[in-house]
């Protein structure tokens, strides 16, 4: 009898992800986004782009409360809602929070003193209180749309980058810098956090309070500062929330070698959840272009961080996602820009907790949700939501090729050996179970590196970027072999997953059979 079920493995749906949208553009105005007005017309700008604390004098508050009145509008959640936006990611400032008193603002070195005077102009805008009733309209607006509210604390005292989308623009010998290594500084980043969670633990559709966004804490001193400002910032959130609702940290694919696992424990401190972001561009001189396979290298301009993503999340225990991504880097047909757009939800979900795109509306359309609905045809909503509600994944198995104690295994090449005398992460495969017309069954996924286990007609096993029916098997369970389930694998084909060895000499051939009683092979697998 076929069947599809993992014996003794815990299963739950594969849509049991996150996806969503940023709300950018808004308490952060960035230069370039101009949607949908130049919120920067008229200001004069004193670095090479112009940011928020350009912003100052008489007028800086109605600028910036106009802009809010005419950039929060309840017409945007009725969109997201069709778009099968879940979670909204609100980008926001310390300054949205909390202030300074008299002439003070955040520190800085003494050698850049005329800097902190112009990172007062960020607070001294508008008060806290009155940037309160445009998150008010969000959270009531999200509600009324069945959209939970992620607010990201995007912008810290000093800025942790330097970056525009941090409210300046701070840069020496082209190197963007920040200041908010600094112990006073911390804190004002815990009191901002502080003040978040107690206003948003009220709000019943609160997805979480996001600590810091985009730091660029590079060294060993930066990462300590990191942690410390980590542990004090997610037990000033937990004074006002629950220890189920999420307080998201940032760390980039790059720099995720440095935390050990589980690096914070949900004893000591409650639901925490890592945020990353991915964006790839072509090289200068190159082009990502349809007539120049172009979909296919911005595919593998992924794979090193999705690799690395795929790796901290499992150390992390699966609490990751991809705060930011976007269509921008490739120059693509329609229809290749709706693949790339499915590929890299689908690569997401694979290798974390899901995915939120930047952003929901823009003047640039790569950039614009909103707008790819629009012009592009992207159909959001069966991307974010698509089929996962029908498909079960399963926890990571290895399989073992009995009776030769060799394991399957997805190589960095793209082929498919059976020849590895211990399992490894490049031995792990997901099993996906679902029903195609009526019957049962199982897909299985390298965990290494995302591709899937395929079976030619020519009968070559090989790793396939798409799952579709050359991916799918039938399961045949036989009896247990010291206690280990023993399964046997039918592809779409008719054959079955098989090795062979002629002679004890020689390397194991895996390839697929004609019959599952092939005295030649051997078509057993064990489950680990």
């Amino acid at each position: 009898m076929f069947v599809v079920m993992w014996p003794g493995v815990p299963c739950s749906p594969a849509g049991s992800k996150w996806h969503g949208v940023n709300y950018g553009n808004r308490f952060i105005p960035e230069d370039w986004m101009k949607h949908p007005y130049n919120f920067f017309g008229g200001v004069r700008k004193n670095a090479r782009r112009v940011a928020l604390w350009d912003v100052h004098g008489p007028g800086a508050k109605q600028r910036m409360l106009q802009w809010l009145d005419a950039t929060i509008c309840e017409s945007h959640f009725k969109e997201m809602q069709r778009c099968g936006v879940e979670v909204l990611r609100v980008p926001c400032g310390y300054w949205n929070w909390v202030t300074y008193e008299g002439n003070c603002g955040p520190e800085v070195p003494s050698n850049y003193s005329s800097l902190g005077e112009r990172l007062k102009n960020l607070h001294r805008i508008a008060s806290p209180r009155d940037y309160r009733i445009y998150f008010d309209k969000i959270f009531d607006f999200a509600g009324k749309y069945g959209i939970k509210v992620l607010l990201d604390l995007h912008a810290l005292p000093g800025s942790q980058n330097g970056e525009i989308h941090s409210g300046v623009c701070i840069e020496e010998e082209e190197e963007h810098i920040g200041f908010v290594q600094s112990e006073a500084n911390l804190q004002t980043s815990v009191r901002a956090v502080r003040a978040m969670a107690e206003f948003a633990s009220q709000k019943p559709n609160l997805f979480g309070i996001q600590v810091i966004s985009e730091p660029h804490l590079h060294t060993d001193e930066g990462h300590e500062f990191l942690r410390r400002y980590y542990q004090q910032a997610i037990l000033a959130a937990r004074e006002s929330l629950d220890p189920s609702v999420p307080v998201v940290l940032f760390e980039w694919t790059y720099e995720m070698h440095r935390w050990e696992e589980g690096a914070f424990p949900e004893s000591t401190y409650g639901r925490v959840v890592w945020d990353t972001h991915l964006y790839h561009f072509p090289e200068p001189g190159q082009k990502w272009t349809s007539k120049e396979n172009g979909l296919e290298k911005a595919k593998e301009a992924y794979a090193w961080d999705l690799q690395q993503l795929r790796h901290f999340s499992r150390a992390q225990g699966e609490i990751v996602f991809v705060g930011e991504f976007s269509l921008a880097g490739p120059s693509l047909n329609r229809a290749e820009t709706r693949e790339f757009a499915q590929w890299l939800v689908d690569q997401f979900d694979f290798a974390c907790a899901g995915s939120l795109l930047w952003s929901f509306d823009n003047s640039i359309i790569a950039w614009s949700m909103q707008r790819q609905v629009q012009e592009w045809g992207v159909d959001w909503r069966s991307i974010l939501r698509g089929d996962h509600d029908r498909t079960v994944e399963h926890p990571p198995i290895k399989i073992e090729a009995a009776p030769f104690g060799t394991w399957l295994t997805a190589t960095e090449k793209g082929a498919v050996q059976a020849d590895a005398p211990e399992p490894s992460w490049w031995e792990e495969w997901v099993p996906y179970s679902y029903s195609v017309d009526g019957k049962s069954k199982v897909a299985l996924r390298s965990a290494a590196h995302g591709t899937w286990l395929s079976v030619t007609q020519d009968g070559e096993v090989i790793q396939s970027d798409h799952r579709s029916a050359w991916e799918e098997f039938s399961v045949l369970f036989r009896d247990k072999q010291d206690g280990r389930q023993c399964i046997s694998l039918q592809s779409f084909h008719g054959s079955w997953l098989a090795v062979r060895r002629f002679r004890p000499t020689d390397r194991l051939l895996l390839s697929a059979a004609h019959s599952i009683h092939d005295a030649e092979v051997t078509t057993a697998w064990l489950l680990a």
